[in-house]
């Protein structure tokens, strides 16, 4: 009589497959790693959610509306006389409880701009117009009207121009237990990505 039962693989079957499982995950690994480097690796990527010109973008302490960009000329800080910059326009409104600098330490530090090296480089200079009035400061819940600046030689004309926006968390410092709005500068994530066609300088008719 004919037994209907499996025949157990002889030995040299049991290494042969042995060997083919290792294989067959070298392969797969083989072709999943160029696929992971080409898309960033195993680490998470860099936040940059892009928004639109005129959309309203939470940043936490602030919420902020990019208008546009420009070539223009200014009054440089510490008293250098008129440069000329790149100026973005944007709304502002101070969603916390205190006023707060628009210029060190306050909504400057959660600006930039992408130079073609690929850094992001904070605004050279911030100002303010409250009410018709310059201002140098955000008062809560009071929206200000905002041109951060970067200079820009006598000659340089960017068609294009792509502003960084970071997000503001209210939390304390590693050796501060006090709690505060702070942005991490170290952080390569954004909250928001803006890339904007740049006017040209407007001409004063004589």
């Amino acid at each position: 009589m004919q037994s209907t039962a499996p025949v157990p693989p002889s030995p040299g079957e049991r290494a042969s497959r042995r060997r083919l499982v290792p294989v067959c995950a070298l392969a797969v690994a083989a072709v999943l790693v160029p696929v992971l480097w080409a898309a960033g690796g195993f680490a998470a990527r860099p936040r940059e959610p892009a928004t639109a010109p005129g959309k309203a973008v939470d940043l936490g302490l602030f919420k902020v509306v990019v208008r546009d960009a420009r070539i223009g000329t200014a009054n440089a800080d510490l008293g250098s006389g008129r440069q000329r910059f790149v100026i973005v326009r944007l709304w502002v409104l101070n969603q916390g409880e205190e006023t707060v600098s628009l210029g060190f330490g306050g909504l400057r530090d959660g600006l930039a701009a992408r130079t073609k090296a690929g850094k992001w480089v904070k605004p050279d200079q911030v100002e303010g117009l409250a009410g018709g009035a310059k201002t140098g400061t955000t008062q809560p819940g009071l929206p200000v009207e905002v041109s951060a600046m970067w200079k820009t030689g006598p000659a340089d004309a960017p068609r294009r121009f792509t502003v960084g926006l970071r997000e503001w968390e209210y939390d304390h410092g590693f050796t501060d237990d006090t709690y505060a709005w702070r942005v991490d500068l170290e952080d390569g994530s954004l909250a928001g990505r803006l890339t904007l066609p740049v006017a040209a300088p407007r001409v004063r008719p004589r």
